[in-house]
C-alpha cells in the first residue's frame, strides 16, 4: 500500500494539532498533577490534586531532611553578660559556631537611648574571598532584639552595637547554643 507524500499544508495541520493536544494535556493534566495549578478545574475533576500535594510534601521533607534534629555529645551553653557601653561607643560580641549549629539570643538595653546594631558573621574555615562577611540583620535604632540563628558556615557570628546616645547604657546579652567561644572582639569595630 503506497501512501502519497504529505503536502506542506497537511504537515502544518498535523504539527498544529500535535501542539494543541500537548497544550491541552499540559493545562488539564500536567500542571494540576505536578504543580497544583488548575486553571480549568480539570485536575479537580480527574482527582489529580492529591498528587500535587503529595509532591509538595515530599519536596519539603527532602529540603529539611537531616536538618530537623541534631544530636550532640555535649550540652548547649547558656551565657548571660552585662556590658557597660559608654556614650557613642562601638563594640562587637561574637560566638564561634560550626556550620549548621543553632544559636538562640536575646539582648536588651538598660538606660536611656538606643543602639544601632548589625548581626553578621565571618568564616574561619574554608576558601572565602578576603575580608568576606555576611550581614544577617541591620537595624538603625533599637533597644532590644530576640532571635534564633543557624550558622550557614563555620565562623564567628555575632553583634556590632553603637550607642546612639550621649548617655552610658548597659546591654544585657543572653545566648544559648552550641558555640565554642563567646566574647568581645577587641580593637576598633569596623563596619
Amino acid at each position: 500500500m503506497n501512501t502519497p507524500p504529505r503536502t506542506s499544508r497537511q504537515l502544518l495541520l498535523a504539527t498544529l494539532s500535535a501542539i494543541a493536544i500537548a497544550a491541552v494535556v499540559l493545562v488539564c493534566v500536567v500542571l494540576p498533577a505536578e504543580y497544583g495549578i488548575d486553571p480549568l478545574r480539570s485536575g479537580e475533576l480527574l482527582g489529580l490534586g492529591p498528587l500535587a500535594q503529595a509532591k509538595r510534601v515530599q519536596e519539603a521533607n527532602a529540603r529539611t531532611e537531616g536538618s530537623i534534629m541534631h544530636a550532640h555529645p555535649r550540652k548547649p551553653r547558656t551565657v548571660r553578660i552585662e556590658i557597660n557601653v559608654k556614650p557613642r561607643e562601638e563594640l562587637e560580641y561574637k560566638a564561634k559556631l560550626a556550620a549548621g549549629e543553632p544559636l538562640l539570643y536575646s539582648w536588651t538595653t538598660q538606660g536611656p537611648g538606643s543602639v544601632y546594631y548589625e548581626f553578621h558573621g565571618e568564616p574561619t574555615e574554608g576558601e572565602w574571598p578576603k575580608d568576606y562577611f555576611r550581614s544577617y540583620e541591620t537595624v538603625e535604632s533599637s533597644q532590644t532584639a530576640h532571635g534564633s540563628f543557624v550558622a550557614p558556615f563555620t565562623g564567628m557570628h555575632g553583634w556590632y552595637w553603637r550607642n546612639l546616645s550621649d548617655e552610658p547604657l548597659t546591654l544585657v546579652l543572653e545566648v544559648s547554643g552550641y558555640f565554642t567561644k563567646l566574647g568581645r572582639i577587641e580593637g576598633p569595630a569596623t563596619l
